[in-house]
């Protein structure tokens, strides 16, 4: 048998494509101290992998291998969607493989996944070059240089986004094969793949591929080839197939993410810095982490020294025709041009700056770079010697610039790095010699023997490239490693210990016979979290309130605000957790404290016997409590005149004084029962107050401060009534400022305002009297303060609580399906004069209410929550049910299955149909 040894070369390319990256993955994560295979060193999660992505993928293995629904989750703020999480942040086909993983190794998951995706992308971008191309040996340095752009080291932390980069080369191709009317199949395939994997990134791609199509459109066809409208056809029909195929993700995810943070208006123009686009080429662009804690002003790009060289000198070979090469560099400039102002980048971000991490559709410019270097590269020795002259100019005439006094600051951020400037001059170099070779009137230069060895001078910059990229991976990882970026191991296995307190709680309450929804939360974040955010009920997979994402609604993060929870319209935190009425009042059923929390985050209510301690055995040192108050899933409350309660009340004059957080939580109490009518949460007295700055009060009390000065100070004293003695203590204030500080008998009540804005408790003490201190941390001309301290009156609100528990609904069951979760239970309505069931899930376009069965209208209730009217139904017992319907989803699955059922009949007759077409056109066409 023959062996075919062109093949056989081949073959080893296409594998080395894959497995050089891969190999220097391996190194590089161990060199640097980045846990591969054991629990120790540093895992790769930093940033909002360890605060966010972290829970979310915990949350997916548990759903996929206990049971749960991908349709909506109760782990959200009061509950919603969850598709919009899905879609967003876990929808990659390699993350099924979690199942595989123990939740102690999930980090690990994280980083074999990363680097078997950036291996594929550099045997995908391999494959594309090839199959667009003559076979040839040095293809591979270009793609090693994609597989290890530096865009997926340093936003590796963003494991989603690398799909997209790793499915980009085949959407080139197949746009490829499209033009060559073959192999359908790949570009709509690929396409799908990156709406579906990360809609976001996709929406990238798809903005560079209409831009690659042109770019295929100008150079293959002009106005008179018959090809001309048959490729535009097919590109046009193919597109669509492929944006069928993941219309259950993409347009899933932009009705449910419409309302959130991710909408808002294109920024105002202006230019960035030269050095912002240009730094995003060189090895050293990401000299520190705080470069990606930023909306603009930074890209990353670097795919290595050789890709860089090649690249330009491919605009000045005429091997080239000039449409092609007109084609490509409108293209780059395209990019260039949009990445160096506010307007552009918004606009390649979909219409939205970024909140860090910005530059995300960069990995597009170092897939043009790698592109246009291999074909540069193709032609090197058919390049005129002087043309090497542009890359020398380039690296000389940029370290002149950057040497001038007004980019010394540029060099601090970037400092040059020698090694890379002698790699880039070497390959010029070789270019160089590779073309003097071709065109120098030299005799024994001619020769077949000689001219043999020319192509393996460009092999050899597979050293230089390997090197290049090397550098340029370890410089991300080492930087990360030496600010301290990435979480441990050890810290990461604390967080994890604490899932065994959450099982305990768990396993009580199915001992209890509790209804299987009950909410829970903890008073503590866990110890790996880099920042405030808290996602705890996702990684311990528990009903909660405190969850962060971007798919949070905003009017949720509006009423989390006005009832005092502590929510800035970006982060969340239990903390304090609001008051212990309105614990009560959304089911907050158990509470799980740990020794080491700080005093002031411990909820003083905790004190006041409103929790009762329970006796579990946990290792971790945590109390856990349980409050009997919780209200189940819904209650029957008295009517209201508006679905909304009133929010604050306006004088004759105009002016409107908005109700501050307790006097809100009143007006929801007095709302629910009419007949009690009295006020849960009543203000402290104030006995003395004392400040020399000169203040106004408006009609309604509010105070003006003016010509504050910094350091200027106000003491105010409370007296607390002797009939609260043993009631729980508030403190908040409405106009929040990270500028004034508030210490409540010298304990400070907000370390830092944007992180912790909303409702603390604090103790009493032995004298009942409290000092509030504010401290002016800066001039004002005029200030407003507001500080609100009262108490919370536990018979009143026993009150509303007993005869909301006497009218509850309790869940009986939780059933999950392939487009819904529905919550079965019971009620039974004593009285059905001017009352409504309440349930305390947010109304949106999905909630469905049954009673007995029969679907009734629902509608809104306290700006937010779930209702219905119960004026037409009988009393007694009736079975209730309320789900949630992905609609959205509904009407996608019609259109996903139909292509899906055509997909395959349509690649292997369109030929036949297209033929069919054109022959229909030319006959009308002459016939007229």
């Amino acid at each position: 048998m023959k062996i075919n040894l062109e093949k056989v070369k081949e073959i080893s390319l296409i594998t080395l494509s894959f497995f050089i990256p891969f190999v220097l993955l391996i190194i590089l994560c161990n060199v640097n101290g980045l846990a591969l295979n054991g629990y120790k060193n540093y895992t790769m999660m930093m940033i909002d992998m360890q605060s966010e992505y972290i829970c979310y993928l915990r949350d997916l293995r548990q759903i996929l291998l206990h049971g749960g629904s991908l349709i909506y989750t109760t782990e959200k703020v009061f509950g919603g969607d969850y598709l919009s999480i899905f879609t967003f942040y876990l929808s990659s086909p390699f993350n099924l493989f979690v199942v595989f993983f123990k939740e102690e190794a999930i980090p690990l998951f994280f980083i074999w996944s990363s680097i078997i995706k950036m291996a594929f992308a550099s045997l995908n971008f391999y494959l594309f070059i090839r199959f667009t191309d003559k076979f040839r040996y040095h293809k591979i340095i270009f793609a090693i240089g994609y597989g290890f752009i530096s865009y997926s080291f340093i936003y590796m932390s963003n494991y989603m986004w690398l799909d997209g980069v790793m499915i980009l080369p085949l959407v080139a191709l197949g746009l490829h094969f499209l033009k060559d009317k073959k192999h359908y199949w790949l570009y709509p395939l690929a396409i799908a793949y990156s709406l579906m994997t990360s809609w976001y990134i996709g929406f990238m791609i798809c903005i560079f591929a209409v831009l690659y199509f042109f770019y295929l459109f100008t150079v293959s066809f002009n106005w008179k080839n018959k090809e001309f409208v048959p490729f535009l056809v097919r590109f046009a029909v193919f597109s669509l197939v492929g944006g069928l195929l993941s219309i259950t993700y993409w347009l899933v995810a932009f009705i449910h993410l419409s309302g959130t943070k991710g909408f808002s208006e294109i920024p105002p123009f202006e230019w960035f810095t030269f050095s912002s686009v240009f730094s995003g080429f060189l090895e050293n662009n990401y000299a520190q982490a705080n470069l990606i804690r930023q909306y603009r002003y930074y890209i990353s790009m670097f795919v290595g020294v050789v890709p860089l060289v090649f690249a330009t000198t491919f605009f000045f070979n005429k091997e080239f025709k000039y449409r092609e090469r007109i084609a490509l560099l409108v293209i780059v400039f395209f990019y260039l041009f949009m990445s160096s102002n506010t307007v552009g980048a918004a606009i390649l971000h979909g219409g939205k700056e970024p909140t860090w991490f910005p530059g995300r559709y960069s990995f597009i410019i170092g897939f043009l770079v790698c592109y246009l270097g291999s074909k540069g590269a193709d032609e090197a020795y058919n390049l005129k010697p002087y043309w090497y002259a542009v890359p020398l100019a380039i690296g000389i005439g940029g370290l002149l610039l950057l040497k001038a006094g007004h980019h010394s600051s540029f060099l601090e951020k970037y400092p040059i790095s020698g090694p890379s400037v002698a790699m880039y001059f070497v390959t010029v170099g070789v270019g160089l010699i590779i073309s003097l070779c071709h065109y120098l009137p030299i005799k024994q230069l001619k020769n077949e023997k000689f001219q043999s060895i020319l192509p393996h001078l460009l092999a050899l910059l597979v050293i230089v490239q390997i090197a290049s990229i090397y550098r340029g991976g370890d410089k991300v990882l080492r930087t990360n490693v030496n600010e301290q970026q990435y979480q441990t191991y050890e810290t990461y296995l604390k967080d994890h210990a604490y899932t065994s307190s959450f099982d305990a709680i768990k396993e009580y309450a199915k001992k209890n016979n509790e209804s299987p929804f009950y909410r829970m939360e903890a008073t503590f974040n866990r110890p790996g979290n880099y920042n405030q955010i808290d996602n705890n009920p996702m990684f311990y997979s528990y009903s909660g309130l405190s969850n962060f994402s971007s798919s949070s609604k905003k009017e949720v993060e509006g009423y989390m605000a006005k009832i005092g929870f502590h929510y800035n319209g970006f982060f969340s935190k239990y903390q304090a957790g609001s008051t212990y009425g309105m614990n009560s009042f959304l089911g907050i059923k158990y509470l799980l404290e740990t020794k080491e929390e700080k005093q002031n985050f411990h909820p003083y209510f905790l004190d006041n016997d409103t929790f009762k301690q329970i006796d579990i055995n946990d290792n971790n040192g945590v109390k856990f409590y349980e409050n009997e108050n919780a209200i189940n899933l819904g209650f029957i409350s008295d009517k209201t005149t508006s679905y909304f309660i009133n929010e604050g009340v306006t004088a004759e004059s105009g002016n409107t004084y908005w109700f501050n957080h307790f006097e809100y939580q009143n007006q929801i109490f007095k709302s629910i029962n009419n007949s009690i009518d009295k006020d849960i949460y009543h203000p402290l007295s104030v006995s003395s107050y004392t400040t020399s700055i000169e203040y106004e009060d408006d009609e309604f009390g509010i105070r003006t401060y003016r010509n504050v000065k910094k350091g200027d100070r106000i003491t105010i004293k409370y007296s607390v009534p002797v009939e609260a003695n043993n009631f729980p203590l508030y403190f908040s204030e409405k106009n929040y400022r990270q500028d004034i500080s508030f210490y409540v008998d010298s304990r400070p009540m907000r370390i830092n305002t944007y992180w912790n804005r909303g409702i603390f408790s604090f103790p009493h003490n032995t004298l009942h009297s409290h000092t509030l201190l504010i401290v002016f941390n800066k001039d004002f001309e005029n200030v407003e303060v507001t500080p609100e301290m009262y108490y919370e009156d536990l018979d009143i609100l026993k009150e509303y609580t007993s005869g909301m528990k006497e009218n509850e609904f309790v869940v009986d069951k939780i059933q999950n399906g392939l487009t819904k979760k529905a919550f079965h239970g019971h009620i039974n309505i004593k009285e059905n004069t001017n009352k409504e069931l309440i349930f305390t899930l947010p109304h949106e376009s999905g909630i469905q209410v049954y009673v007995d069965g029969k679907r009734v209208k629902s509608m809104t209730k306290f700006n937010i929550f779930t209702a219905i009217d119960l004026s037409n139904i009988k009393l007694g017992d009736h079975k209730i049910t309320i789900q949630y319907q992905d609609n959205v989803l509904v009407l996608a699955l019609p259109f996903f299955l139909t292509t899906l059922l055509g997909f395959v009949p349509l690649v292997i007759f369109y030929d036949k149909i297209e033929k069919v077409c054109i022959k229909k056109v030319r006959k009308r066409k002459y016939s007229l």
